[in-house]
């Protein structure tokens, strides 16, 4: 017997169900790592603002040439690690949107697909119900016929 095409459509509900899968776990992925990006960021920008309270102190007990030019260069190492990880975060945000942009078009393909099969079976349920009346109208139909009350 053939098989009915909501059957034959739930491999590629179980397909689509594997992608929605992977792109949950890949949009979850991408919104930690985004996530973690501003807890590093917090966490620079937190020990630049000591590091700055420290050379002031440092500073107001009289410090060395020597060390002056140190906490300065140190101080903007640290700002321009600041920046790149700010450019960085900028592009991991630009990364998340495409994936949620990715993980929303997965959803509606599965969401598509189900509710297409869902409309088949009513379809094949309608048709296997009106199939069946039809044999239940004709068996009815002959036991009539074959009555020896309906002939008189």
């Amino acid at each position: 017997m053939k098989k009915k095409r909501s059957a034959r459509l739930g491999i590629v509900a179980d397909l689509e169900e594997r992608k929605r899968k992977q792109a949950d776990q890949f949009l979850a992925e991408h919104v930690k790592r985004v996530e973690n990006d501003k807890v590093q960021l917090l966490q620079l920008e937190t020990y630049l603002v000591e590091y700055q309270q420290q050379y002031k102190v440092t500073c107001a007990n009289g410090i060395s040439v020597q060390s002056l030019m140190s906490y300065q260069n140190f101080m903007a190492k640290v700002g321009r690690v600041i920046d790149q990880h700010k450019v960085s975060m900028k592009v991991n945000l630009e990364q998340l949107q495409g994936v949620k942009v990715y993980w929303s078009k997965v959803c509606a393909r599965q969401n598509a697909v189900d509710s297409l099969i869902v409309k088949l079976k009513n379809k094949e349920q309608y048709a296997a119900d009106k199939a069946l009346q039809q044999l239940i109208d004709e068996a009815s139909l002959q036991n009539f016929n074959k009555s020896p009350n309906s002939r008189a």
